[in-house]
């Protein structure tokens, strides 16, 4: 087979595995009662602690309306609270309620399991190797897009 059908096929692959992933990873979150969008926003601030609003949104790759209409939702729920910044009252910076915390902190644990569940097919030398093999891919693609 030549490199470019092997290109193809790769493109192939990777296209369907990430549907498979993005599925399974999708339909656990929406057991939470949450969109991946809101669960993303819960978990930055659960591992990272309070975050300027427009850091979250840059992370979640949102425009920053979309960011906005995504925590007035988590805020009508009481999952985050949003003040304005300690040194620049124009940045508004959000964090996690007692409330949010405590409902991330338990159901993190079931989303971990279920990323387990889809990663335990590669062994201890496979997972590291395939996480930099797509950081490398992901990496280039987006020098690549920039230029073009």
């Amino acid at each position: 087979m030549s490199r470019e059908n092997d290109y193809l096929k790769l493109t192939t692959v990777l296209f369907r595995a990430m549907q498979s992933v993005e599925n399974v990873i999708k339909k656990d979150i929406l057991s939470y009662n949450l969109n991946t969008s809101e669960f993303g926003t819960l978990e930055l601030l659960y591992n990272r602690g309070k975050q300027p609003m427009q850091s979250i949104a840059s992370r979640m790759l949102m425009a920053n309306s979309s960011m906005t209409y995504v925590m007035d939702k988590l805020e009508q729920r009481h999952m985050i609270y949003r003040s304005p910044g300690e040194e620049d009252k124009r940045v508004i910076m959000v964090d996690l309620t007692e409330e949010g915390r405590t409902f991330f902190a338990s159901i993190f644990q079931h989303h971990i399991d279920t990323l387990s569940s889809l990663f335990e097919i590669l062994d201890e030398e496979e997972l590291p190797k395939m996480i930099d093999l797509l950081k490398k891919v992901g990496y280039h693609a987006k020098s690549v897009s920039e230029v073009q």
